[in-house]
């Protein structure tokens, strides 16, 4: 995703969503496509928070604090809210090096990531019967290709 700017904090958050896409590739050439996964999933919350505080401070006209508490579905509702989730996939996207147009539209698949790294808890992983080390490169890539989806549309909306 491209970088944003303009804030202290949007900056801050800015940096940590390039570790973990950073993270995600380092574990994808491990071959470690589980925790690939959960780092990208981690990116997807940091990515929607950077973009909030960038918009939002922008649109306010000044530094906005972090919250003290938010998590990733509280994030996904005001980006829903907001409607910065629904760009449309027919345009060449920011997201990517060659500017393929996404293969979803954010909306539709943001809440899959959220289910799909709550997996994280293995309380949950345990009760939905879910294996961790059943993860393959192939499941990796559709959620790096719904991941790209939803960077595109933070991107188009800028």
């Amino acid at each position: 995703m491209g970088k944003l700017t303009g804030t202290r904090h949007g900056d801050a958050a800015n940096d940590v969503l390039v570790f973990y896409t950073d993270k995600t590739s380092e574990l994808e050439e491990a071959g470690q496509y589980f925790m690939a996964a959960v780092a990208l999933g981690f990116a997807l919350e940091t990515a929607i928070l950077t973009y909030l505080l960038v918009e939002f401070g922008d649109e306010n006209g000044g530094e906005l604090k972090v919250p003290d508490s938010v998590n990733l579905s509280e994030l996904i509702e005001t980006a829903n809210e907001i409607d910065v989730l629904r760009a449309p996939i027919d345009v060449p996207s920011h997201s990517n090096d060659g500017n393929a147009p996404p293969k979803h539209v954010a909306q539709e698949v943001v809440e899959k990531i959220r289910a799909f790294r709550n997996l994280i808890h293995p309380a949950r992983a345990l009760k939905k019967g879910y294996d961790p080390r059943t993860f393959t490169k192939e499941q990796l890539k559709e959620f790096k290709d719904m991941y790209q989806s939803v960077t595109h549309s933070l991107l188009y909306f800028l």
